[in-house]
């Protein structure tokens, strides 16, 4: 059976630890019952898919069409190895944030 855009969307926030339905309308700007709407497969607008999109960090393919994985978009930027592009999809925002400081600044201390 294929997966409904509303169980996407409940995917992905699970996925990145925002499983509370104010936390990620907080995280978005919108009320609790427009992400309550979408997670039952409501309408939405482009501009509220590409708001999900960026504060989830997945592929809006993914989320709206079913294609390809979540973190599709992520692979077409920066091509790094399978298993070092899966674990750090599955870190939680703030994690990537961190690990990206890092390693700018070894980066920055090896020049």
């Amino acid at each position: 059976m294929t997966e409904t855009r509303g169980e996407r969307l409940r995917t992905a926030m699970r996925a990145r630890g925002l499983t509370k339905l104010s936390a990620m309308a907080s995280a978005v700007g919108v009320t609790e019952s427009a992400i309550s709407r979408w997670c039952h497969d409501g309408a939405m607008t482009l501009e509220n898919v590409m708001l999900l999109c960026e504060v989830l960090d997945i592929s809006t393919d993914w989320l709206l069409l079913g294609r390809g994985h979540m973190e599709l978009h992520q692979s077409a930027v920066t091509p790094i190895h399978p298993q070092i592009a899966l674990a750090v999809s599955k870190m939680k925002p703030h994690v990537r944030e961190h690990l990206s400081l890092f390693l700018t600044t070894v980066q920055a201390d090896v020049r």
